[in-house]
């Protein structure tokens, strides 16, 4: 039997040395020589190689790795493609162990980029009949990323420029620029590569847009040190001398965010799963299912810490036996609880792919990641709300390190059964979760994540499985709807970068009746029947009558002359406005 630990884990020494790979990052304008040492990388890669000894530690093997049934070896749980709902608890696992060593803070740790590398794994059918030849591609990658225990970042969203421009014209866009028999040269950029720095590789792939233009569409894997790459480091939020005392959570690091510029790079065909075929691009949410349970998991994770912080800070302050103070507490509590069983729900009500992967149901998933994101803002300021003036009056470990100050600190400064230097350190711990600059750097990434909340609305909308109940409804209630004509697709076309038309009501023939009866009287005179496919007819003057009114539209018309007003109000698709 070959040794699992020679052949598919690596210590985190080596890991690190696996970082000298010639790799090109720019910071502060220079150039990182090494970013195993630079003090904007350092931290990150400590963090990570902590996470590759943890594979090897035997207190911590079974949270981080598992035996491979394929490869009969030991390999990195990162890489566990899941087959049923037990696999997740065992990701989930991994997951909570990340989570926990950075408290969340980091939005890609090392176990989240497989996620997105292994979406292809549950689509590869979907994709191989949409791009022959791209299944054999994906499984021989995956099998060398396990075997390799690789890193790997993603990328998706396009550079920020001129949002009026058609997308063909963003300067920024990544795009192939020449076409080789075993390859194709990319040159562009893109955003915001978090954890590209200490990553081995990233995953390449494209929004569908309006006005995308064919070389640009693109589902592939780059090696970070291919020649032609740079990536440019953010400002750093964090200072690599802090120290434990007065940043708790700070001195430990942060994720670096690059902008990642590919200047004529050579992308092998092998790594290249699907190129101009604007087809595979409608199956982005499907590719990346398993990336957003991850994103939910870990926050979900997250809000455990956040309530166990509420619980922390009425304690420390010995507030916790006021009314108002437990129902704040309640409330965080209620959120952490909320992200765990949308996070369970989803897990095993899910389903698997034609590939044989087991993926979670997105209506739960995509629900408890809006939540997640919409509930964020209250919870940190609920948290803020608690601590009140221990979050002021923050001393460094200099002011208590000086005789004539730090007695008097000890002093007039205690907490509830805690020294006054403890609750200092304790909320200096609160204010790098809740209020430094690395804490407002994560919840705008946070808000941004693999899309923010209106797309995140618009998807749940379109994937949350309620026909069932509306026909059970429809039945008891003898509701009756006729059939309904598709809403007209807007299929961008290349140089279009008009917004999609609005689909309102009218663009819908329909009809609404709560009964036959009820349909003949909001009927015009001389009509006995209401026909299928056709909209309410307009009565007379002074007659009942109903419209079906666009969405979200709200006017108040008046008719020189006419002494009735008329009004339009706020309707919902499908909501029936009655007039006199």
């Amino acid at each position: 039997m070959v040794s699992a630990v020679e052949q598919f884990l690596m210590s985190g020494d080596e890991y690190k040395e696996s970082l000298r790979d010639g790799r090109r990052i720019v910071a502060g304008g220079q150039q990182v020589e090494d970013v195993t040492t630079h003090p904007a990388f350092a931290p990150a890669v400590d963090r990570w190689a902590e996470w590759f000894d943890a594979q090897l530690a035997p207190e911590t093997q079974d949270l981080t790795t598992f035996v491979h049934p394929d490869l009969n070896a030991r390999v990195s749980a990162g890489w566990l493609v899941p087959r049923s709902a037990a696999d997740y608890q065992t990701r989930r696992n991994l997951l909570n162990y990340s989570t926990d060593q950075t408290l969340g803070m980091w939005g890609r740790p090392p176990d989240y980029g497989p996620t997105f590398t292994m979406g292809f794994i549950a689509e590869e059918m979907r994709l191989e009949e949409r791009e022959p030849g791209s299944a054999a591609k994906i499984e021989a990658f995956i099998e060398h990323a396990t075997r390799h225990n690789l890193t790997s970042a993603d990328l998706v969203t396009e550079a920020q420029s001129d949002r009026s421009a058609p997308a063909a014209q963003n300067p920024g866009r990544l795009r192939c620029v020449e076409e080789r028999e075993d390859g194709i040269v990319l040159y562009g950029a893109k955003p915001v590569a978090s954890a590209a720095a200490q990553s081995h590789i990233t995953t390449i792939g494209t929004l569908l847009s309006p006005g995308i233009d064919a070389d640009s569409i693109m589902w592939a894997v780059c090696p970070i040190n291919s020649e032609g790459i740079t990536l440019v480091s953010r400002e750093p939020f964090v200072e690599h001398e802090w120290n434990p005392e007065d940043h708790p959570l700070n001195h430990r690091g942060e994720e670096p965010d690059t902008f990642m510029i590919f200047d004529h790079v050579f992308l092998p065909r092998e790594y290249l799963f699907s190129f101009r075929n604007p087809e595979t691009l409608k199956l982005y949410l499907e590719v990346g299912a398993l990336a957003l349970w991850h994103i939910l998991a870990r926050l979900a994770r997250r809000a455990e810490i956040f309530a166990a912080t509420a619980k922390m800070i009425v304690n420390v302050l010995g507030t916790e036996r006021i009314p108002a103070v437990r129902a704040a507490v309640a409330d965080v509590q209620a959120y952490a609880a909320a992200l765990k069983a949308f996070t369970i729900a989803g897990e095993h009500g899910g389903s698997h792919t034609e590939s044989g992967v087991f993926v979670p149901d997105p209506a739960l998933i995509t629900a408890g990641r809006l939540q997640s994101i919409v509930q964020y803002p209250r919870v940190i300021q609920t948290l803020r709300d608690l601590s009140g003036q221990g979050l002021v009056s923050r001393m460094t470990q200099a002011d208590w390190d000086r005789e004539d100050v730090g007695p008097l600190l000890d002093e007039f400064l205690p907490g509830h059964h805690i020294t006054a230097r403890g609750k200092n350190r304790f909320f200096n711990f609160v204010w790098d979760l809740t209020c430094s600059s690395h804490a407002s750097r994560v919840a705008l990434f946070e808000n941004t994540n693999a899309t923010p909340p209106p797309t995140i609305r618009q998807h749940l909308y379109e994937v949350y499985q309620d026909q069932a109940m509306i026909d059970h409804l429809s039945k008891l209630a003898h509701i009756e709807f006729d059939q309904l004509e598709a809403a007209p697709q807007y299929l961008a076309q290349e140089g279009d970068h008009r917004a999609p038309p609005r689909t309102t009501m009218r663009d819908t023939a329909c009809v609404f009746a709560l009964s036959p009866a009820s349909a003949l009287r909001m009927a015009p005179r001389g009509r006995s029947r209401v026909p299928a496919a056709e909209p309410l007819a307009l009565p007379r003057r002074n007659r009942r009558r109903a419209h079906l009114v666009e969405p979200k539209q709200l006017a108040l018309e008046r008719r020189p002359g006419i002494r009735n007003r008329r009004r339009t109000l706020l309707a919902q698709p499908l909501e029936v406005v009655r007039r006199h």
